[in-house]
Order: C-alpha cells, then structure tokens, then sequence
C-alpha cells in the first residue's frame, strides 16, 4: 500500500495554524522552511497511512493516539539545533540561556521522573502561602482528618458547609492564597466550614477502598460536624471524584436517619455518567489504557505497590495533552532556559495523592468500565446505590475546556437526578474555580429537560462574572437562619493542630 501524496499547499496552511511554528524563520528562512513543511507533510502521511490499516476500531484510536506521542516528540522544535528561538537566545544571552536549561533539566531528572516540571515547587509553602485559613484540626482517623474553619462574622447560618476533595488530591485547591480561597469566601459569607484532608496513602493502606473513603471518612465527618455545631441538616460541596462520593453518600444514606441530613449538595467537574469512558475502554483513543494487557499491567504496578503513584496518575493526565504540558514546557525550560512559572494551581495539581490499590480498582473497572453507578448496579459498603434515591437539590459546575471531566459528559447528571438540579457551565478547565474578578465567564439558565448538552448551550445565559455569587446565593437559600457561631470543637471533638493539618504535608 503505498503512503498517500500530500500536498504543499496543504502542509502550508496546517503550519499557519501550529503555534509550534510561529516564529517568523520557520517562514523566511529556506531552510527551515523546507524542515518545517518535510515534517507536517511526513506527519500527515503517517496519519493517513495509520488510517488506511485494517485495525478494529479501538486499535486503530490507539495507535493514533501512539503516532501523536510519536510525531509530537520528533517535532523539529523540539530539538536544539531547530529551533530558531533557542539559537536566537542562547547568542544573545552568551550561552546562559543553555546553561540555565541544562540545569533545569538535570532537576527534572532528578526530582520528577525526567518530565519538564510545570511549576516552581519552591515558590509555595502550604501553611504559609496556601492553605492559610485560619482553622483546627478537630477529628483524625488512619486515612483522614477533619478541619472547622474560625468564623469571621458575628453570625453564621444555621446549616453548616462540609467539602469533600477529591482523594487522588489534596484539599486545598479551594484554599489556596487569600485571594482565591472558596472556604475563605464562604467563611467570610457567614457559613460553618468544615473541610476533609486525606491521609497520602503508602503500602499500608492498600486495602483501602471506596467503601472506605464513605464509611471511614464522609460518615464519621458527618458525625462530628452535628455534634459540634448541634443539627440535622449539612450541605455538601465537592469536586471532581469528592463531588461522585458525595452524590454516592447521598444515594447510600436514602432514609438512614442516624446521621445528619444532606440538605443540599454542590458537584463541581463531576462525572456521574461514565458512559463516555466506558465506550473509550472498548472503542477509544486511550481505551488501550483501561483494559487488556494495559489494565492488568496498571493492576499489577498498584498489586505491588499497594497503591497507584500519585506521580504516575500526574504522567497519565500530562501524556493525554502532550503538547501543551510536556512538549511547550519542555521548549520553555529545557532549551530556553526559562524560569518556571510560580502559579498556586499548578503547585496543587503537582502536589497529588497516592490512590490505594482496592480503590484505583472499583474506580478503573465498576465506574469507569462498567458504569454502575449511572446503571444503578453499583455497591457500596452492602447497600445498593439508587440515583433516584437522590431528591436534594444539587447544584451543577462543569468546565467549558476540562480534558478529564468532558462537560458534556458532566450535563448528563442533570437527567439522572430526580430532585431540583441547576447546570452551570464555566470557562476554563478541570479546576473550574474562578474567583471573582479573574475575567471568567458562565453560562446558566438553559432548559433543563431538553435531550443533550447542545441544546442547553443554545438556550443559556452567558455571565461576565465567576459563578461564585450565583452558587453563594443558591447556598444561603439553603443554609438556614443565622445563629451565633458554634465553638471550634467540642467536648468530644476538641480542636488539635492548627490548619491546615499534618495529613496535607505529607
């Protein structure tokens, strides 16, 4: 079979759209123009060749997805001698700009697994730049700890707010600077916070698994939050897989009246329905990644470890956007010798979480391959998990751009819920929390009983602002009269180590 022709015209105008290429010699230098063009018209044969196999659907997405890995890395940007603004540089800097590169990456091969770090790890101290809310420590188990926030109003509202973070993450992506903390906001809103911080699993908590992460640590906060703060009721925010647990605590307690009442419940980038990943474990791109040979091989890395790396899980997400996090940085870093950004979220996201064995386990191949949750099949600590059981009302964020939690995936929750459920969609990606003031934008509004995402974006209302106030005035709509605030602690549960706790520093 021979390789499809490919024409120059056509190379010509994929360069004008690759930011790869922008720099003005790629276009008035012969030279580098002819690499330039060789390179997008041989990537676009081996495309078309790829294309032209007679592979079954899912095999055909997975080798896409290893020719791109492949294509990305042998860009001639990518290398020294090729890239026009490397050598620019490293003449006018008299070569400190290579120096200053080559120490950058003998760093990253030293202390991150020899990929281009996205931050300086030295720019943030969580305790004294992140995570400073003022707060105690005021419960602790083998797997997490519990943190009351102070008050900062003369009253608070009756029903107090517990956040449950992902637990492949550390907590304090809604704490981070003063600036842009959500517990801050909501403290200073007049609301009781209490905040989750999960232990960083090591081999000795192998065993542990979803079931544990409710019964160990959603359970007894809920608990400890109703002895200190005296009621019934607690509203519940979570991102990401805290958000999922969150919603699974909802439809596992059903009429279980021995703890208190979820009044109302916030999701942010949560994926309820993973229909769409179910079908990628058989059919798409990355579906290599989540079963056969490659989900024994993960199985068998977390079998020996007792856990899945939180390192490793960071490489996984970072390889499905390539060019954006490892190629451009590496560029940055490696060959320009620039310094590294100092951004409190990309310290969070490189400040991960090991995930035990038993839970990587039920999350890969219950949730994610098998969907049962949205299916309605899914078990959890010996109850059967109903998403009809789950009457709060919910309030919905998902990310206009987020690669993990697709938003369109994410508005599918709207139709599983039967109770009172509000959709808002923001820019930006996976983290999604925009503070006020940063330039963000929202949509809400659109008709929530139409058939798809699509069409809810044709009827919303696009917002200049953070979806910020929106979800405080939903929540204070929820959150009952005010009251004067209850103590830090109790009798029982008396405040320990200050916030944000020893479990986050490990």
């Amino acid at each position: 079979m021979g390789i499809p022709a490919v024409s120059a015209k056509t190379s010509l105008g994929a360069a004008a759209q690759d930011a790869r290429f922008r720099d003005p010699a790629w276009t008035s230098n012969r030279h580098l123009r002819a690499l330039r063009d060789t390179y997008l018209m041989a990537t676009r044969a081996a495309t078309q060749a790829v294309d032209a196999l007679p592979l079954s659907p899912g095999d055909l997405r997975a080798a896409r997805f290893v020719l791109d890995l492949a294509t990305g890395a042998l860009a001639p940007p990518n290398l020294l001698l090729t890239n026009p603004a490397v050598l620019r540089k490293a003449v006018r800097t008299r070569g400190r700009s290579l120096v200053q590169g080559l120490t950058n990456l003998l760093t990253d091969v030293r202390h991150n697994g020899g990929l281009p770090s996205p931050v300086d790890r030295g720019a943030f101290t969580v305790g004294r730049d992140l995570a400073t809310t003022r707060g105690r420590v005021v419960f602790r188990n083998h797997i997490m700890e519990l943190i009351q926030y102070e008050p900062t109003t003369a009253t608070v509202h009756t029903v107090p707010l517990l956040y449950s973070p992902p637990w492949v993450n550390k907590f304090y992506v809604v704490d981070l600077t003063s600036e842009r903390s959500m517990v801050r906001w909501a403290v200073d809103h007049g609301h009781t916070v209490f905040v989750i911080s999960y232990r960083n699993p090591d081999s000795s908590l192998r065993h542990i698994g979803y079931d544990d992460y409710l019964r160990e640590s959603l359970v007894p906060a809920l608990g400890v939050v109703r002895d200190i703060t005296d009621t019934d009721e607690v509203n519940l925010s979570g991102a990401c897989l805290g958000g999922l647990i969150g919603l699974m605590l909802a439809a596992w307690l059903d009429d279980d009246h021995s703890l208190p009442r979820l009044r109302s419940i916030t999701a942010l980038n949560t994926l309820v329905d993973f229909n769409d990943i179910a079908e990628v474990a058989t059919t798409g791109a990355t579906g290599w990644l989540l079963r056969g040979p490659a989900l024994r091989f993960v199985e068998a890395l977390s079998t020996a470890q007792g856990f899945a790396g939180g390192r490793q899980l960071e490489a996984f997400f970072r390889l499905l956007r390539s060019e954006e996090l490892i190629w451009s940085r590496m560029r940055a870093h490696w060959l320009m010798g620039e310094p590294l950004p100092a951004y409190d979220i990309l310290y969070w996201s490189c400040d991960s979480l090991n995930v035990p064995h038993r839970a990587q386990q039920y999350l890969l191949r219950d949730l994610c391959v098998e969907n049962a949750f949205a299916a309605g099949t899914a078990e959890l600590a010996g109850r059967r998990l109903r998403l009809d059981h789950v009457t709060q009302d919910v309030f919905l964020v998902a990310a206009l751009d987020d690669h993990i939690v697709p938003w369109t995936s994410a508005y599918r929750t709207v139709r599983l819920l039967p109770g009172d459920v509000r959709f808002h969609l923001t820019t930006g990606g996976h983290v999604g929390l925009a503070a006020p003031g940063s330039g963000t934008s929202y949509w809400t509004g659109g008709r929530d009983d139409v058939a798809g995402a699509p069409e809810w974006l044709a009827g919303a209302t696009k917002n200049h602002d953070s979806w910020w106030p929106t979800w405080m005035r939903w929540l204070t709509e929820r959150a009952g009269p005010r009251r004067t605030p209850p103590p830090l602690g109790s009798d029982r549960y008396p405040p320990m180590e200050r916030a944000p706790g020893p479990y986050v520093l490990t």
